[in-house]
């Protein structure tokens, strides 16, 4: 049975992981903006984008599985007729989900810190894949020293693919 404590749990686990994702989404000029000036000036609406189209389509559909899985995995939790097996997978799915965001979150922070591109990280189970964004240049020593960095974060070693925008 779910109750209220874990009702509660699971609706603010997914506004955090909501808002979390609007933060990530914003760019650091807006973030002083707002931490700053606590008003947000809404009459200039111009639009800059500094990201490969490839790259934010690849966002916006990881975004949008993700909610999706949320939102199923949710509605396990909060069925009555649903096994406490079912529950218990669900409830680790979605710490799964949870945890694969902050390290796809931190390899594109790495990957931008040290080799100066721009790009989209996806883990799913045991593979990891990168898209680069650097004009279509295809660089195998690049895509090696990423592979090799990225697999340093991992205890286990994970298949890792990189592919250029």
């Amino acid at each position: 049975m779910i109750n209220k404590k874990n009702l509660w749990f699971v609706t603010l686990f997914s506004i955090i992981l909501v808002l979390s994702i609007f933060y990530v989404g914003m760019s650091e000029d807006d973030v002083k903006n707002l931490i700053e000036n606590k008003e947000v000036n809404t009459e200039d609406t111009s639009l800059v984008v500094k990201e490969s189209t490839e790259l934010v389509a690849l966002r916006v559909q990881s975004d949008e599985e993700v909610m999706a899985d949320l939102e199923k995995y949710q509605n396990i939790l909060l069925s009555e007729a649903a096994k406490p097996e079912e529950k218990s997978e669900a409830y680790t799915a979605l710490l799964n989900i949870n945890n694969n965001k902050g390290v796809e979150q931190e390899l594109e922070k790495i990957i931008k810190k040290e080799f100066k591109y721009d790009s989209f990280v996806k883990i799913n189970s045991g593979n990891v894949t990168v898209v680069v964004d650097n004009n279509g240049e295809h660089n195998y020593e690049i895509a090696n020293k990423i592979i090799r960095r990225i697999q340093k974060e991992f205890d286990k070693e994970m298949y890792i693919t990189v592919k250029f925008s």
